[in-house]
């Protein structure tokens, strides 16, 4: 778009979509006279060359150069006689246009605090899902194998006393109590010669057909105890699989009568407990909940930020195109009020200093 100022008749070569609003104003560079321009309804997206422009009859030079010719050289250098101050309010160039396309290329500060709020969600939930994946299921073990340590104690000392004397009547009874006990596979009792006296399952089925078969048919099998062999007052827990199931046993040596019990857990049910705690309902419930309140804080926080610089920047390109009557509000964080209230000292010196020029005008 071609404007010519109605003082001096410079001409200025504006481009219309840079203009907010219907109208933009701006001071002239020569004589300092307010233009006003007019944004047109119907705005070509091309601008007119330099050679097509309409020639001024009062600026039109001797050497039969052009007026745009003599446009683009009275703005790239001052008249004679007298020094012209940088006008930071006049229109932008194409130099200048050119140079903002640049400057706008860039990512916006919001992608990279969201950028930043993965990187460190994601952190920090792989440092939580480490921990909790490795101490919760060490917690359980460590809980499991105290209370098998526990019931095996009190199994040694309930059937010590009949071992001794040989009331194996007695030692069946307390075994098949042992074994019926929520979480136990097995209970049983060894004497001095490693012989099985008394042993009990609580569930069979759980167990291959054949070695349920074999059970049936020969009793307790003592290869059980032979995988975990007891010294006489010592205590051992070896982990082992038989019959298609995966078992801890729990062996504990008597010191009175010289044998051992043996009480053994299905290691499938502490598994499967382990991951009932740590794939709980709460804790999904906690991890989402945290994930999404930590996305929708720092949306907010990203917000508060981006903003108030978009709304400045809107501000300045408007002053940058002749507005010198807007005024720049402080808003946002500390560091962008500060910057707000630079630019609003800075608009205020320019147009201070735009009518200081105007009245010393003859």
């Amino acid at each position: 778009m071609l404007v010519i100022c109605e003082d001096c008749a410079k001409k200025y070569n504006i481009d219309e979509k840079r203009i907010k609003g219907d109208r933009a104003r701006f001071p002239c560079q020569e004589c300092g006279h307010m233009i006003v321009v007019e944004k047109p309804k119907a705005a070509s997206n091309q601008e007119p060359p330099a050679s097509e422009l309409p020639a001024d009859p009062k600026k039109d030079p001797p050497n039969g150069s052009s007026a745009a010719e003599e446009t683009d050289q009275s703005t790239k250098q001052p008249s004679e006689g007298k020094k012209q101050p940088a006008d930071k309010s006049a229109p932008e160039t194409r130099d200048n246009q050119a140079e903002r396309k640049k400057t706008g290329r860039g990512i916006a500060l919001s992608l990279y605090l969201i950028l930043a709020l993965m990187v460190g969600f994601v952190s920090v939930g792989a440092a939580f899902a480490y921990l909790y994946f490795s101490y919760i299921p060490q917690l359980m073990n460590e809980q499991v194998n105290l209370r098998t340590r526990a019931v095996s104690t009190m199994f040694a000392g309930a059937v010590e006393q009949p071992l001794l004397v040989r009331n194996y009547l007695k030692v069946n009874q307390v075994t098949e109590r042992i074994s019926s006990l929520p979480g136990i596979a097995y209970a049983s009792v060894v004497n001095k010669k490693g012989v099985v006296v008394a042993g009990f399952f609580q569930d069979m089925d759980r167990f291959e057909a054949d070695f349920a078969i074999q059970v049936k048919r020969k009793g307790f099998p003592s290869e059980i105890v032979k995988k975990n062999p007891i010294k006489t007052g010592g205590s051992r827990m070896v982990r082992f699989s038989i019959g298609g199931q995966k078992l801890l046993d729990m062996g504990v040596g008597l010191k009175g009568s010289g044998g051992s019990v043996h009480v053994g857990v299905f290691l499938s049910d502490i598994e499967e407990q382990i991951n009932k705690a740590l794939l709980s309902p709460l804790a999904l419930t906690l991890s989402g909940g945290l994930f999404f309140g930590g996305m929708i804080v720092f949306l907010l926080i990203a917000r508060s930020i981006s903003k108030p610089l978009v709304e400045l920047t809107d501000v300045v390109n408007r002053i940058s195109l002749g507005e010198l009557d807007l005024t720049i509000e402080a808003k946002g964080p500390r560091e962008i009020r500060e910057l707000a209230a630079a630019f609003e000292r800075m608009r205020f010196s320019i147009k201070s200093a735009l009518k200081r020029l105007q009245s010393s005008r003859p």
